[in-house]
C-alpha cells in the first residue's frame, strides 16, 4: 500500500528507511557528543560515566544533550520526510490549525496528568516481579537518579534557564518530530487508524527512556501525546504538552534547590505519591477533557479541510474515522 502523498514508497519500506536512519543518527549522535566531551573536557571515554557526575562539567552535559538530540531524533525524521514525501513539513505535522479552546483543554489534561503518573507509579511498585529484578531495576533506577542530578543542577537562575530550554524544550521538540511525526504517522497511514500506531509508539517511546518504574508512566504519557497530535493534526500542541510537562518539574527541582546545589530534603517529585483511587478519577476525568477536544478538534479541522485535498491525507482521516 502506497500513500499518495509520499514518493511511490511503500510503508514497510517507509518504516525501514525511517529506522535506518534512526540508526544511523544514534551512531552519529554517540561520536559527536563524545567530541564534544572531549573538546570541553579533555577527558577520556573510560572515566566518563563518574566524570559526568561532576558539576564542573555543566556546560559539556548540556551541549551533549542539546547536539545529541537533535542529532538522534530530529534529524532522521526530516530527512525521512523529505526522501519519501512531497511536503516534509505537512508529513511531519507543523501547521497552526488548532485555537484557543484546545490549548485551555490540554491544560486541563496536563494538571490531572500529574496526580495519574503518580498512582500508575505506585501501582508499577505493587506488580510482583523476582527479587532479582528488583535489584536490578532499583540499581538502575539510583544510577538514573545520579546522572539526572547531575544534568538537573538549577541552583541559579541562569541555570533554570538553560535547563528549560536543554532538558524541557528541545526534548519536547526532537522527540515529538521523532516519536508523533515521524513514527506515529507512519502507522497510522499503514493501519487506517489510530489506536495501534498510537499505542506501538508509546511503548517505544517508553522503553527509549530505559526505566522500569517508569515505564508505565511514560506509556501513558505517549498516549496522551499521541491522541493530542491524532485529534488535532499540529505537532504544535503535542510539542507545548511535553514542553509543559517537563517545564513543571525542572520548576520546581529549581524552587526546591539551594544556592549550594543541594535539593531539599522535604521536596517531592511534581508527580508525587497519590492513592489509586486518585489515578482512576483523574483517568475518568482527562477521558472526558479528550472527548472534549476531539470535539473541538474536529470543528476547528473543519475549516482547513478541502475537496480537492488529497483524501490520503492524514488530517482529513481524523474527520472520518476514530
Amino acid at each position: 500500500m502506497i500513500d499518495r502523498n509520499s514518493r511511490n514508497f511503500s510503508f514497510t519500506g517507509q518504516l525501514g528507511i525511517l529506522l535506518g536512519l534512526i540508526g544511523a543518527g544514534v551512531i552519529i549522535g554517540a561520536i559527536i557528543s563524545f567530541m564534544i566531551w572531549l573538546a570541553m573536557t579533555g577527558r577520556g571515554i573510560a572515566t566518563m560515566e563518574t566524570d559526568i557526575l561532576n558539576p564542573k562539567y555543566y556546560a559539556a552535559i548540556m551541549w551533549m544533550q542539546a547536539v545529541s538530540t537533535f542529532v538522534m531524533f530530529f534529524l532522521p525524521v526530516y530527512f525521512f520526510a523529505l526522501i519519501c514525501y512531497h511536503n516534509p513539513t505537512k508529513f511531519i505535522g507543523f501547521n497552526t490549525r488548532f485555537n484557543y479552546k484546545q490549548v485551555l483543554i490540554l491544560l486541563a489534561i496536563l494538571l490531572l496528568t500529574f496526580p495519574l503518573s503518580g498512582a500508575l507509579a505506585e501501582l508499577t511498585k505493587m506488580i510482583p516481579i523476582p527479587k532479582s529484578w528488583q535489584i536490578y531495576f532499583k540499581a538502575k533506577e539510583a544510577a538514573r537518579a545520579a546522572q539526572e542530578k547531575a544534568l538537573i543542577n538549577i541552583n541559579s537562575f541562569p541555570k533554570y534557564f538553560v535547563s528549560m530550554i536543554i532538558i524541557a524544550l528541545l526534548p519536547a521538540i526532537f522527540e515529538e518530530v521523532c516519536f508523533r511525526g515521524g513514527l506515529q504517522n507512519i502507522l497510522t497511514r499503514w493501519f487506517k487508524g489510530p489506536w495501534i500506531a498510537i499505542i506501538i509508539t508509546s511503548i517505544v517511546f517508553s522503553l527509549v527512556h530505559i526505566s522500569y518504574y517508569g515505564f508505565l508512566v511514560r506509556a501513558v504519557l505517549g498516549v496522551f501525546l499521541g491522541l493530542i497530535f491524532y485529534y488535532s493534526g499540529s505537532l504544535w500542541l503535542s510539542i507545548l504538552f511535553h514542553f509543559l510537562y517537563n517545564g513543571l518539574q525542572v520548576t520546581a527541582l529549581y524552587f526546591a534547590t539551594n544556592s549550594a546545589g543541594k535539593v531539599s530534603e522535604n521536596a517531592k517529585d511534581i508527580e508525587g505519591s497519590f492513592p489509586l483511587w486518585a489515578g482512576v478519577v483523574s483517568l475518568g476525568l482527562i477521558i472526558f477533557a479528550f472527548m472534549k477536544f476531539r470535539e473541538i478538534s474536529l470543528l476547528e479541522q473543519q475549516k482547513f479541510v478541502m475537496p480537492e485535498e488529497d483524501p490520503d491525507d492524514f488530517h482529513n482521516w481524523i474527520t472520518k474515522e476514530s
